[in-house]
């Protein structure tokens, strides 16, 4: 979880944002252009209505590899409050809503276009208004300075501090100034041995500053206030995500191919338990159950063994089984799921269908 911090003192994100997708510094370089957002990264920016105050003014930044940086700004005659946020966003399974998952809160977005993202509600539903509610896509920004309370892996190796913030997976050499100090004493009195990672919890903010092996500058994060080391913790979530479990999922596509039921057959589907870590389903003719493993977007599924009913058609079910084999990744935007390979490839789209 990813708390927010408020900040008066803006100081650089565009240009952070931009450096935070290198190969040497974010999680994923290069483009996409292949996804509804068009070529990332992309910033979003635009005044939206505040009940209370006289605008909330977004900057919204979306990374390769599915993290986002986020900055809002209450506007309070004169008392501008801002604050910030990195998470991981996701596309559901239409590609129509773009979802952002901050770790505390998750909100939606309409993609009207690669160029226009319009606000929903918290539950994912349009808001009925006349009032712009829109961000619209910019090539450049004014530049600002993150702050923010941040959860992760942190590790030194060869002299060299770094740390992986569990939500959005990004990661940044980490300064030896302010407060890095008590990080590193808590380093060394609580790792599980050398160079090992430590689950711990700071305020930070990023700044771009001078590498020591050249005149170029770097991302760098920079420890303002250490507050604790979680041994034996990890990113890996200590539940499956809530919206995962428990809900009868039906596939709509498997592979390129989409899934039609006739008064005949029976659809396919699963349900994931995860107090015993077991799923249980059915091909469309034949039931199944077997494990499931599930972390911060992750899920594999272990043997699958069911029934051996015979039946006028087996390929869908095959297809079907196939997908939950290959599985290593997952997208969950609101009541669509999307299963994926190790490379991002979605195998199977399925739709929330529980019985009532």
């Amino acid at each position: 979880m990813l708390p927010r911090m408020r900040t008066t003192s803006p100081w650089s994100l565009f240009a952070l944002v931009a450096a935070l997708a290198s190969p040497a510094i974010g999680r994923a370089a290069g483009t996409n252009t292949a996804s509804p957002v068009g070529a990332l990264p992309a910033t979003y920016t635009g005044l939206i209505p505040c009940a209370d105050c006289a605008g909330v003014r977004y900057q919204i930044d979306l990374l390769p590899g599915s993290a986002f940086a986020q900055r809002m700004s209450y506007l309070r005659n004169g008392r501008d409050e801002t604050y910030y946020e990195l998470g991981a966003w996701s596309l559901s399974a239409d590609g129509r809503t773009l979802v952002l998952d901050g770790g505390r809160d998750v909100s939606y977005w309409a993609l009207h276009d690669a160029k226009t993202l319009r606000k929903l509600d918290p539950q994912g539903d349009p808001i009925v208004s006349t009032l712009p509610y829109e961000l619209r896509r910019t090539p450049g920004v004014p530049p600002v300075e993150p702050r923010l309370r941040l959860q992760g892996m942190f590790r030194i190796r060869a002299d060299a501090p770094r740390f992986r913030d569990c939500r959005s997976g990004l990661e940044w050499p980490v300064a030896r100034s302010d407060d890095f100090p008590a990080l590193e004493r808590a380093y060394a009195e609580r790792r599980s041995g050398p160079g090992a990672e430590l689950r711990v919890t700071f305020d930070a903010r990023i700044e771009r500053r001078g590498r020591a092996d050249g005149p170029d500058t770097r991302a760098t994060l920079v420890v303002e206030d250490y507050i604790r080391a979680t041994p034996g913790d990890t990113c890996e979530p200590r539940a499956v995500q809530s919206g995962l479990v428990h809900t009868r999922w039906v596939p709509v596509r498997i592979g390129d191919r989409a899934v039609t039921v006739t008064g005949q057959e029976h659809e396919p589907w699963f349900v994931l338990d995860p107090q015993a870590r077991r799923v249980t389903g059915s091909g469309g003719c034949n039931r199944f159950t077997g494990s499931f493993q599930s972390g911060a977007g992750t899920l594999r599924f272990g043997p699958l063994a069911g029934t051996r009913m015979a039946c006028p058609s087996m390929e869908r079910e095959t297809a079907f089984l196939r997908a939950l084999e290959g599985t290593k990744r997952f997208r969950l935007a609101g009541r669509h799921l999307d299963l994926e390979d190790s490379s991002g490839v979605v195998l199977a789209r399925l739709d929330e269908r529980n019985l009532k």
